[in-house]
């Protein structure tokens, strides 16, 4: 009997020159990226489980829902709790679904899925990712098209994680990063729902070290004339590694990897991570998105690298 290889367990690995980029089919996430062999990103080895959502995609929702409950045309819906302090829904339901490889050549590769409805979320969505190297760097593209027949709501995210170092062992604290957030916005137990303008104590839009500072959550974001905001994180050992992302983005999460374990890199990585919207969207609409029965969401963003001289 011919055996068929299943989407869901493989992995895929892209180069162009020196860049390399591991692509795994679970979640369409990424698990590694390198320049000339030096780890641009804190990623994790391979046949591990993915932790602490390490290059996931966060669809239908980024971050966290409150309680796992929201009310949308009046019906209200359950989702599972998975993070249970602080009681919450967390990074959708994609992170975990296999995905199929729909073209692929030496520097890029196209996955696609289809996310089922379900209980907490009824609505089907088709999924499609592009990851490309080229000479400018790392790019994703990521697609979802709204198979139900009624509006559907949405927000998107990623959560790639930049390497402190190219031996995980550094830390943070020494490295400089410029966030061009005019707008940060707090509150407790995760629950970033109130807006306030950067001050002397969160204002990184001119390079700052990071020092003990945690960073959080912006938006506001200055853009260049490309229309891509950018945050700069400029290493310890000279490397400047740049995470842009386009307009579909309009807030942009920073953190710095407190709660994870010494063994997993406590403070080794600053996690950059470009959403639709902010914390708790589904309740507080805050950028929330309406996709209507056949509309497309797309965004883009990528990584950017310099060397040291």
């Amino acid at each position: 009997m011919r055996s068929t290889a299943l989407p869901g367990a493989g992995e895929r690995t892209l180069v162009h020159g020196d860049h390399e980029a591991i692509i795994v089919e679970t979640g369409a996430g990424i698990r590694s990226y390198t320049l000339d062999g030096v780890h641009l990103l804190g990623g994790y080895p391979p046949g591990a489980l993915c932790p602490s959502a390490r290059g996931q995609w966060l669809v239908p929702w980024p971050n966290r829902i409150r309680g796992g409950k929201y009310t949308y045309g009046d019906e209200e819906q359950v989702l599972p709790v998975q993070d249970p302090e602080p009681d919450s829904a967390i990074h959708g339901l994609a992170r975990w679904v296999p995905f199929g490889v729909l073209d692929q050549d030496a520097s890029r590769v196209e996955l696609g899925a289809v996310l089922p409805a379900r209980p907490g979320y009824p609505w089907p969505l088709e999924m499609r990712v592009l990851w490309e190297l080229s000479a400018d760097g790392l790019a994703a593209a990521l697609r979802v098209r709204n198979l139900a027949t009624e509006p559907v709501p949405f927000g998107a995210g990623a959560h790639p994680y930049l390497a402190a170092g190219g031996t995980f062992r550094e830390l943070v604290d020494a490295a400089q990063i410029t966030v061009p957030g005019a707008t940060r916005l707090t509150g407790e137990n995760s629950f970033l729902t109130d807006r306030k303008s950067v001050d002397e104590s969160d204002d990184f839009r001119t390079a700052r070290r990071i020092g003990t500072h945690e960073l959080g959550l912006y938006t506001d974001l200055d853009r260049d004339d490309d229309g891509l905001a950018r945050v700069v994180f400029d290493r310890e050992d000279g490397w400047q590694v740049t995470l842009w992302q386009d307009e579909s983005w309009p807030f942009v999460l920073l953190y710095t990897s407190d709660q994870v374990s010494d063994t997993e890199g406590r403070r080794t990585s600053v996690a950059v991570e470009p959403m639709t919207c902010a914390v708790d969207a589904f309740n507080s609409g805050d950028g929330l998105i309406t996709l209507a029965p056949g509309e497309e969401f797309t965004g883009r963003w990528g990584i950017a690298v310099r060397q040291p001289h």
